[in-house]
Formats: structure tokens, C-alpha cells, sequence
């Protein structure tokens, strides 16, 4: 009896381990190509024309204008159409299939 609780505590402990096990590689940052002066100009550069994406601990959205549709509402509103009659839909929004 005593053999069985052994060998069974022994499964449980090597499947616990095997379900923490983790690919060990370790993330090498590639070193800098720039110095420190071009990341400061970049920032304060960033900073003025708005497109700075944080400000301190707290993400910052920047609103850009966005530029003018490449197709008009009718081309689009008739590709509506056309896919509804065809029940043509795009996979890439639906999921695992």
C-alpha cells in the first residue's frame, strides 16, 4: 500500500512539474544604434508636433486627422450589397473555423 501512495505522489509531482516548465531562452536586446542626444531630439520632436504616444505613467491617444477616403459612400454602400445578396463575408472577423 505504502509503494502505491509513493508511486503515486511521485506522478502527481512530475506532472506538476511538467506543467511548470518553461522554454528557456533568454530575450537578448539587441544593442543600440542610436546615441542618447538623436533619442532626446526624437522626443522633444515628438513632444512638439504632438505625435507623443505617452506622458509619464499614463498612455496619452494622440487624435490625427485622418485623410480622405480612396472611395466614395455609393462604391462602398454597393459592395455592401453585393456581399449581402452573396452572403460573402471576410473569415479573417469570424474566427477559428
Amino acid at each position: 500500500m505504502y509503494a502505491k501512495q509513493v508511486l503515486a505522489a511521485f506522478v502527481i509531482s512530475a506532472a506538476a512539474g511538467a506543467a511548470l516548465a518553461i522554454e528557456a531562452t533568454q530575450l537578448e536586446v539587441p544593442p543600440s544604434t542610436k546615441t542618447r542626444a538623436e533619442v532626446m531630439a526624437e522626443l522633444e520632436q515628438a513632444r512638439l508636433d504632438g505625435t507623443l504616444m505617452s506622458g509619464g505613467e499614463a498612455t496619452v491617444f494622440v487624435d490625427r486627422p485622418v485623410a480622405a477616403a480612396a472611395r466614395s459612400r455609393e462604391e462602398v454602400r454597393a459592395e455592401g450589397r453585393i456581399a449581402a445578396r452573396t452572403h460573402a463575408f471576410n473569415e479573417l472577423y469570424v474566427g477559428a473555423v
